[in-house]
């Protein structure tokens, strides 16, 4: 800008310096004739380019800046929020994304440079302190590369192993608030002090009016039994029972102390047959049970925590799902006999159970 601003300066002061002086004659008049006059149709003829530039210049706004997205080591940004933008419009959005805020107004090749050269723009954040900024519960406010973050430090006094909802024992409470905080999506909460128990809710001890219920893989939890204000359509449940909702399903459970499968949606039939039974996209029917025949799924097993349990038919399994996935291949009903391994048996994966299918069909009896 300073230059352009010379440039045509310098033009002006040359014309009007060459206005006083007077044309010479001799030989050097044809040339001198030739020479740009200082008129109103000669200063057209001076450089365009300083005088168009100028106006431009002068319109950009002197307060605007960048604002950034992130600051890097340094004390420097290269990630672009919005350009154009006064601090204060920059920081209000701090919370959200905005981090940094730079009163340069660069342009791209420029922010190229900055950013190949020296790793970026200099650039001040917009959160210099803690002062004001909530972090919520297990979460505390600290300084990194200038700018504030809430990052995950729980402060508990609470010595001693917990069980957490997910089924997997911690040391301490504060382990667990601590992978609760860096995994919010899983929900992860306190489930009750002590390390997690299999088989047998002895010794679980529930707060306020949860229950011990045992899950499908034997594990115990604490569980809030509710109430039913609504009847919902019936459903025939492992036990042989009809009951009135997937609600009211839940809270018998609850009442029992152990997971309570569903069989098939609708009221149980007397002496039912895999030919009486409708089940659902994905599911096929397998005979066996107090239901007379149950909907299992038939669908893969991602990878998850390695359970291992022991099923009816004396095989082991790495988890309810791969039990289920074999029942549902074998045609029969498979239930948890207990956690862990059974004796002389070899664990049963989804290949062995897919090959094992495929030996019957072809006639093979399988190992």
């Amino acid at each position: 800008m300073r230059r352009a601003v010379s440039l045509g300066r310098a033009a002006v002061t040359w014309c009007r310096r060459s206005a006083h002086v007077p044309r010479r004659r001799g030989r050097h008049s044809a040339a001198a004739a030739g020479a740009p006059a200082c008129d109103a149709s000669a200063s057209m003829r001076l450089p365009l380019l300083p005088l168009l530039v100028l106006p431009l210049v002068l319109a950009r706004p002197a307060a605007a800046g960048i604002c950034w997205s992130g600051m890097e080591r340094g004390g420097r940004c290269s990630s672009v929020a919005a350009l154009r933008v006064g601090r204060a419009e920059c920081c209000a959005g701090a919370d959200r994304s905005p981090a940094a805020w730079s009163p340069r107004d660069l342009d791209s090749g420029e922010i190229f440079f900055y950013k190949a050269l020296s790793g970026g723009v200099p650039c001040t954040a917009c959160d210099e302190s803690c002062a004001g900024v909530s972090c919520g519960g297990g979460r505390r406010c600290v300084l990194r590369s200038g700018r504030a973050r809430c990052v995950c430090a729980a402060a508990c006094r609470r010595a001693g192993p917990v069980c957490g909802t997910d089924g997997r024992t911690y040391r301490s409470l504060c382990r667990l608030r601590r992978r609760a905080c860096r995994r919010p999506a899983k929900h992860l909460a306190l489930d009750y002090p002590g390390p997690c128990q299999v088989g047998s809710c002895e010794g679980v001890r529930c707060g306020g009016d949860k229950r011990c219920v045992l899950d499908a893989e034997l594990g115990a939890h604490c569980v809030k039994c509710g109430v039913c204000s609504v009847a919902g359509a019936p459903v025939c449940a492992v036990d042989g029972r009809t009951y009135a909702g997937a609600c009211a399903l839940r809270r018998a459970a609850c009442e029992r102390g152990k997971a309570l499968p569903l069989a098939y949606r609708g009221s149980c039939i007397a002496n039912a047959t895999c030919a009486s039974v409708t089940c659902g996209a994905g599911q096929r029917c397998v005979a066996g049970g107090a239901s007379g025949a149950r909907c299992v799924s038939c669908g893969s097993c991602g990878g998850g925590a390695r359970r291992l349990l022991c099923g009816t038919d004396a095989r082991t399994y790495s988890s309810w799902c791969r039990l289920q996935r074999a029942a549902c291949h074998a045609g029969r009903v498979v239930d948890t006999l207990h956690r862990g391994p059974c004796k002389g048996n070899r664990t049963i994966t989804d290949n062995s159970v897919t090959d094992e299918r495929n030996g019957e069909e072809d006639g093979v009896e399988a190992a």
